[in-house]
């Protein structure tokens, strides 16, 4: 997957994703919730990394202005009707994984494909039996979401061995020799697609931008996958490294098997760590325990919130004013459209391509004139104009 670290001056649409694919992840890849903490300081002051980041800010809280093909278009489209998608999302239980499914489903039928979900319960067995009921109902395609493959790797290669494609969305291609490794995002059968790497770059520049280069930051890491860990370490620690050498960053591992414990980890890591002025939670699905952690600390008053993921709930607080002080987010109507692109293409036996999901940085600067409704979040429109259904209709020849 080629990745830029931030998006050209005039396009709105780089590759990000859930969000949440947090979410939630898969518990048998879990480390501890008490594993050790790391702090790192890069030395000097702002400078240009801070000039840097306030100019990335301004252009990610801008919507969503146009929405370029995100490859050829798409001839037999009509060639599938009648078939079933599978959609294999980690848990059905995550708001952000029903709200992709809404785009999705509608964006489906429009070829008159139809699609089943089954939730993988963050359990590798589930998951499983959810891929093996799919190839047993000879599925047009398989999506999974947040899911890596390596945790259920018989059952992926037995919808290999059917020639069924198989889709994995908000998780990196993992390396060569494990289950599930890719050449770049895959081909006509195995392909990845969406990624949260810039999401953690995006609200890593919120935190420079908003302390001038001086922040003290508490990063919460989920250990969930390899891929959530690798959002963090290259994404949010890998842009305060290049473009914040005055800022401290403490790292907090944590994991969504072991919620129960987040508030306490929390809660000590802040008073180990006195001057903490900046929190940064990874999804939306920790916020809730880590602020939990904060307020029993004492800290509630002296540090600044940040996330990732853009739900509701979380935008609803920003604009209250209420301990979240940014969120980065992913146009979830959007996405499922995406997704079905790439699994037309992919059913067609055609290779998939960068799918380009808008995202936007929500700050109390732009909440103010969003309509924070569940509507409006599933039409998309807090991240501009709402005419990629158009885009997508006219390039499946529709």
């Amino acid at each position: 997957m080629n990745r830029t670290a931030h998006p050209r001056p005039g396009r709105r649409a780089p590759r990000f994703a859930p969000a949440l694919a947090v979410a939630m992840g898969v518990a048998l890849l879990a480390a501890g919730c008490g594993s050790s903490n790391k702090s790192s300081t890069s030395g000097g002051g702002g400078g240009p990394g801070v000039a840097a980041a306030k100019a990335r800010v301004a252009e990610l809280s801008k919507p969503t202005t146009a929405f370029p093909p995100p490859g050829p278009a798409i001839k037999n489209l009509k060639s599938l009707s009648g078939k079933t998608v599978w959609y294999i999302p980690i848990t059905e239980k995550v708001e952000f994984f029903q709200a992709v499914t809404g785009g999705l489903k509608t964006a489906l039928a429009k070829a008159g494909v139809k699609l089943r979900s089954c939730s993988g319960e963050a359990n590798p067995s589930a998951t499983a039996a959810c891929v093996n009921q799919a190839v047993d109902a000879r599925a047009g395609a398989i999506i999974v979401d947040a899911i890596p493959i390596a945790v259920a790797a018989q059952a992926f290669e037995a919808a290999k061995a059917s020639n069924i494609p198989v889709l994995v969305t908000d998780q990196d291609p993992p390396p060569p020799g494990v289950p599930g490794a890719v050449k770049g995002i895959g081909d006509s059968k195995l392909a990845y697609t969406l990624s949260a790497l810039d999401l953690q770059k995006g609200v890593a520049d919120w935190i420079i931008a908003d302390s001038n280069g001086k922040a003290n930051v508490l990063v919460s890491e989920l250990t969930d996958s390899p891929s959530t860990q690798a959002w963090i370490e290259k994404g949010a620690l890998g842009e305060f490294k290049t473009y914040c050498p005055g800022c401290k960053t403490t790292l907090s591992k944590i994991n969504i098997a072991s919620l129960q414990l987040v508030p306490s980890k929390t809660s000590s890591d802040l008073l180990r760590n006195q001057s903490t002025n900046y929190v940064l939670a990874e999804f939306d699905a920790t916020l809730q325990p880590i602020q939990a952690g904060v307020q029993q600390a004492g800290f509630a008053n002296k540090v600044k919130a940040v996330s990732s993921s853009g739900l509701l709930g979380p935008l609803q607080q920003i604009k209250s004013g209420r301990f979240l002080h940014a969120d980065m987010g992913i146009d979830y109507a959007y996405q499922g459209w995406a997704i079905a692109d790439e699994v037309f293409r992919m059913m067609l036996g055609q290779p998939p391509v960068e799918e380009k999901v808008p995202n936007r940085l929500f700050t109390r600067e732009n909440v103010v004139s969003l309509k924070l409704t569940p509507a409006a979040e599933a039409s998309g429109e807090w991240y501009g104009s709402t005419d990629f259904k158009s885009m997508f209709t006219k390039l499946w020849g529709l």
